[in-house]
């Protein structure tokens, strides 16, 4: 059975996806693989996009948009003495000198850069990386410096993004199996409460595939930046439940006796 067949009947057959705990090892690690490449394609779309913007808008907004500052001693310093809010056409910058601004003010802008007094924050699709300015050490950077930068990036930005990716794709696949594996270690008990035959092995082919409805749902309201409340939550529940059902599915050990 194809890898398209299978991605199929996983999204609603726990009957089919019973008889897969007798699919190879092999071929159910590569399935994880497709899986987990599936879920950051809305990460990659939006960063990608937004990175393509940030830069072509970058050089208007320090130059332009904001006042001229200094980062030196881990401190923004300005003469302007209120925050800014600059929406722009797929990010919005956030500029405050104050500290009144936490990195939460800036996550619910969506996708934003945040200059705060301390830190520099960026959110995409949801995902906040904060960068704080004490990290400059003894450097001293301004309006005009960050215009270089940006102008630099153009050169390797094409280049930077894949490797980025790339180590967020392996990132995301750790985390993928480890939550295999611990759904499998549920799916031994699921077993023995029906009253079905299941090892470890087994178990983890059934829960690799169990995971596939859960992740095609979350990616799709990634791809739509819909959040999802209680979301780990859902997908743990939905995950778990598909698994409990394809168990379901496997005939009942025989009596001995």
């Amino acid at each position: 059975m194809n890898i398209f067949t299978r991605f199929v009947k996983s999204l609603y057959s726990p009957k089919e996806v019973a008889k897969y705990r007798f699919l190879g090892i092999g071929k159910t690690i590569f399935y994880v693989f497709v899986i987990m490449l599936i879920s950051i394609l809305p990460g990659i779309y939006h960063f990608s996009k937004m990175a393509a913007t940030a830069i072509e808008e970058g050089k208007q907004v320090f130059l332009e948009d904001l006042p001229p500052f200094t980062i030196t001693n881990g401190n923004l310093d300005t003469k302007q003495n209120q925050p800014l809010i600059i929406p722009k056409s797929n990010v919005t910058i956030v500029f405050d000198p104050t500290g009144d601004m936490s990195t939460k003010d800036v996550q619910e802008k969506g996708n934003s850069v945040g200059l705060l007094k301390h830190d520099f924050v960026i959110v995409a699709n949801g995902q906040v990386q904060t960068f704080p300015y004490s990290a400059l050490e003894n450097m001293k950077v301004t309006n005009k410096d960050i215009d270089n930068f940006i102008n630099s990036l153009k050169g390797v930005m094409w280049i930077a993004v894949p490797i980025i990716f790339l180590f967020y794709y392996l990132f995301v696949s750790a985390l993928g199996f480890i939550k295999i594996s611990i759904f499998a270690g549920i799916g031994s008990l699921f077993a023995q409460t029906l009253n079905r035959k299941l090892s470890y092995r087994q178990g983890w082919r059934l829960a690799a595939h169990s995971i596939t409805l859960s992740t095609i749902f979350f990616m799709l309201m990634d791809f739509l930046n819909t959040g999802v409340p209680a979301g780990m939550f859902i997908d743990w529940f939905v995950s778990l439940l598909f698994l409990y059902l394809t168990i379901r599915e496997i005939p009942k050990s025989k009596k001995v006796g």
